[in-house]
């Protein structure tokens, strides 16, 4: 990320996303299920890492051993997965990347194989190693809750899939590798169409920005074509009836089938839905306008073509207040840390 010129220490959620950050909108809206996977190999910077990297290390190493190899990478994954899923659908509308998913995910599959096989592990090892366990699982979770920009859904979600395939996957330390493929299998296969059903279930969030994006495109268009009426109209190229009908017909249409779109989308975030609230309210004024002017157009009526100019004028204003002046605005989206 950083060769590609991402900063150190904080990364925008641009390039979060380039990178393959989760976020509803495009992870399960935009069909990339792909970002479940590479969201748990995303950062948000150096010390957030560090600090993933380090935990791991810590118990990594003996979970391991545990585990074996195959069984150690399966529950890695397999927790990361689950827990980016879980925080889609808690918080579809927020981003989040890092790690701590699946490094919950191990130490709840420790828990897990704890409490089927405490008696493979020495007596003089088990208990520092219970202690440790909790403390930092209780510790982290409270530490997340206190914390803003923790993703806790994602810990949860990684804590209990972890623990659930270290049920499965705890054996004795002696068992064969042939014998714990059977279970690692077992875990890839159960735990991929739990996932899949999941994934089917969870509603489909609205990319608010795409939709901004999309009305500003409408917006340039339909006031581009407007403006060159009016232009034309001052040069004395146009009548006022070849004014009004350009508007009737090349105008409003447009206008008002991207109000009605825009209009219904539902289930956005209080934010979001605050913005759409102001667009829509930007958007009738600017058609009141319009339509008083087609018909001070058509009647000759020289007060409803004032009113339709005033309705113009706080119309823009309107725009300015809101930011959508022929640019999508800048939309502002939470990101949490995994």
């Amino acid at each position: 990320m950083i060769m590609g010129g991402v900063h150190l220490f904080e990364p925008t959620i641009a390039n979060l996303l380039d990178w393959g950050a989760n976020f509803g909108p495009k992870t399960v809206s935009g069909g990339q299920w792909w970002r479940l996977g590479a969201s748990m190999f995303v950062h948000i910077g150096l010390i957030h890492l560090a600090f993933n990297m380090y935990v791991l290390w810590q118990a990594g190493e003996f979970i391991e051993r545990l585990l074996g190899n195959a069984g150690f990478l399966i529950v890695y994954a397999v927790s990361g997965t689950a827990g980016a899923l879980v925080s889609i659908a808690w918080h579809p509308y927020v981003v989040s990347a890092g790690a701590s998913g699946a490094i919950f995910g191990l130490y709840g599959a420790l828990l897990g194989y704890l409490v089927l096989r405490r008696d493979s592990i020495p007596v003089e090892v088990l208990s520092p190693l219970t202690k440790s366990t909790l403390i930092f699982v209780g510790y982290n979770l409270v530490y997340g809750v206190l914390r803003t920009g923790t993703d806790v859904a994602d810990h949860l979600g990684g804590l209990a899939a972890g623990f659930v395939c270290g049920l499965v996957l705890a054996v004795p330390l002696t068992v064969e590798p042939p014998r714990r493929a059977v279970r690692n299998t077992a875990v890839l296969l159960g735990m991929g169409l739990l996932f899949v059903g999941a994934a089917s279930k969870l509603p489909r969030p609205v990319d608010f920005t795409a939709e901004i994006k999309s009305f500003a495109a409408v917006e340039s268009k339909v006031l581009a074509t407007y403006r060159a009426a009016l232009e034309q109209a001052r040069s004395k190229k146009l009548s006022d009836d070849e004014v009004a009908d350009l508007i009737q017909k090349d105008v409003l249409p447009d206008w008002e089938a991207e109000r009605r779109r825009l209009a219904a989308l539902k289930g956005l975030p209080p934010t979001a839905q605050g913005l759409l609230s102001a667009l829509l309210n930007y958007m009738d004024v600017r058609q009141q306008g319009w339509s008083l002017l087609v018909q001070g157009l058509r009647t000759r009526d020289i007060t409803a073509t004032e009113a339709g100019a005033a309705k113009e004028q706080n119309a823009d204003m309107l725009a300015r207040g809101v930011g959508m002046q022929n640019a999508a605005p800048k939309a502002r989206t939470g990101v949490r840390q995994r």
